[in-house]
């Protein structure tokens, strides 16, 4: 029964992003501040982590992006001369991928299933790619990453705090309970959890040390929903303050995006 429950997840997870292809590709679209959507501002600051970690590999480290999209992050890893490679199930995101970053590998994938061989990455980055999965898959992800990486490699995934202050997990389900069914294409799975439970799962998996961020601790993604320039004024005035705030580790269990880095020791054989 919890095969066939994973199983749906993720095909409505995969269908989902194939229907939202050209969506998604539009965010990357012209000039946009990070203050004038949440999508950007969120992805931001989770970028800015992403950067530091960055700044640790050497010149042409081999870099896994799973669950790729439209390759936006492809293309980031390729101009800082990293040796980038993708892995997409949406057909449509794929594409989109693959025409953005022509040289580079966009394999046809699941993170529970990685085409790769053993200790082929020194980083794999899974963005928005936990969230969407059976909590049984997200098991298996966690291991599949961890059997991809090189000793001494990291593995930086996002999840969705459970606790957030934003109230998307009381929102997420108040919508299933209108709708009466947990989750659609429109509307697919939403996986949330804590930074407890992640720290517990990629030590599980195999990680040697874990690392756990917080960031965006101010409900701003509602204050965007409700009327998106007033978003943007308020994530303006607010940022230092709210970056601050999340640098101290009693918030993280209650910020809008949630960080897990995963280390693999360099001495391992």
């Amino acid at each position: 029964m919890q095969s066939d429950e994973s199983e749906r997840t993720r095909r409505v997870a995969i269908d989902h992003h194939h229907e939202m292809a050209d969506v998604f590709e539009s965010f990357y679209a012209g000039d946009i501040a990070r203050w004038d959507t949440a999508f950007h501002y969120g992805r931001h600051k989770v970028d800015l982590l992403l950067d530091a970690e960055l700044k640790r590999l050497e010149p042409g480290a081999r870099v896994l992006d799973v669950g790729c999209g439209t390759g936006e992050y492809l293309r980031r890893l390729t101009r800082l001369g990293f040796a980038a490679s993708g892995v997409e199930p949406a057909r449509a995101m794929r594409e989109h991928a693959q025409r953005r970053n022509p040289d580079v590998a966009v394999l046809d994938g699941v993170v529970t299933d990685l085409p790769f061989a053993d200790g082929s990455f020194d980083l794999v980055i899974a963005i928005e790619v936990f969230r969407y999965l059976h909590r049984a898959d997200n098991a298996r992800g966690h291991a599949e990453i961890m059997r991809v990486l090189a000793p001494g490699g990291a593995a930086f995934i996002t999840y969705v705090n459970r606790y957030a202050l934003d109230a998307f997990y009381l929102r997420q389900r108040g919508r299933q309970l209108l709708r009466r069914r947990d989750f659609d294409n429109e509307n697919p799975h939403c996986e949330f959890t804590t930074p407890r439970e992640v720290r517990r799962d990629l030590r599980r998996a195999g990680a040697d040390q874990v690392e756990i961020h917080g960031r965006l601790l101010a409900p701003l993604r509602l204050v965007y929903k409700l009327h998106e320039p007033t978003g943007a004024r308020l994530a303006r005035a607010v940022e230092s303050l709210d970056d601050l705030v999340c640098a101290q580790g009693w918030t993280r269990p209650f910020a809008g995006h949630l960080v897990g880095i995963a280390r693999k020791d360099a001495r391992r054989a």
